[in-house]
Order: C-alpha cells, then structure tokens, then sequence
C-alpha cells in the first residue's frame, strides 16, 4: 500500500484483520466442540466401566458365597428381589453357621450377615427379580443403568453337596 507521497506504507488492513479474526474464530469453535465430543464420551465410558464393575464384583461375591452353601438352607422370596441361606464357615457340617441375606432395596443390592445391618453391594440395579432357584442352581441376574444404557449380568451358583 502507497500513501499520497507515494511511500510504502507496511501493516495490516481492517479487511486482513477481519479475516484472520474470523478464521481464528472457526478453528477455535471446532477445538471447543472437539473437546466437548472427547468429555462427553470420557464420561459415558466412565460411567460404563463404574457400573460394569460394581455389578460383576457383586455377582462373583454373591455367586462365591451361593457355592459355600448347602441347597437346603436356600431361600429365595416370591418376588426375587432376595435370598436367604446359610453358610458353613469350617466346611465339618455342624453348627455354629452363618447365616447370610442379600436384599434388593429400590436400586441397591445389600448384603446382611444375621444378626447385623445391611451393607450396601451394589447400587443402579434397576431389575425388581435378580434371583431364581431352581432347586439346583441359583439364577442371578442383576440389569444395571447409569445414563441411557442398560447392562445386564447373568450368573449361576450350584451350590455345594453336603
């Protein structure tokens, strides 16, 4: 660019600047979605792998202490949403036993060693019947959600000949 004097004059123009602005701006609102996308996605498998987790530690406990029980303590209610059985702590057959009982409470699994308080074993169950006995095996199924998804964990427990 030449003034009047016919000097060259170096610098920027409003029109370059106005340009280079809104080019900045474009790349800068693609980075913020970009990273709003990699949030968004972090979380969610977050979320997965929290109740994935929490729900297949639950069924192996649970499926553990099924398999340390004789078939004749098993008690499981009407509904499913609990069972009741006893364990033989020694493995000789003969008393003292404990007896054990997990209980679904809205979307909480707790597990209750009698006499005693529940403890909370897993949490975002939303099934109302996790357990079936059919007079060999113990069904556990236990329908998990956190966000959008449903996750589904099925096991079974034979338990133990006495």
């Amino acid at each position: 660019m030449k003034n009047i004097r016919g000097l060259r004059i170096s610098g920027v123009s409003l029109l370059e600047l106005m340009i280079a602005l809104a080019i900045f701006s474009l790349i800068s609102l693609s980075v913020t979605s970009i990273i709003g996308s990699i949030q968004k996605s972090w979380d969610r498998q977050r979320d997965t792998l929290e109740v994935v987790s929490n729900g297949s530690w639950a069924i192996e406990f649970m499926t553990n202490e099924l398999r340390h029980t004789d078939d004749a303590s098993i008690t499981v209610s009407p509904s499913g949403d609990s069972v009741r059985f006893r364990i033989d702590p020694d493995s000789d057959g003969n008393p003292p036993y404990r007896t054990v009982q997990y209980q679904l409470t809205g979307t909480v699994l707790e597990r209750r060693q009698l006499p005693g308080a529940y403890e909370e074993l897993a949490n975002f169950i939303t099934s109302n019947s996790i357990f079936a006995w059919s007079g060999e095996i113990v069904t556990i199924t236990l329908t998990l959600n956190k966000g959008d998804v449903n996750y589904t964990l099925i096991s079974q427990a034979r338990p133990r000949n006495l």
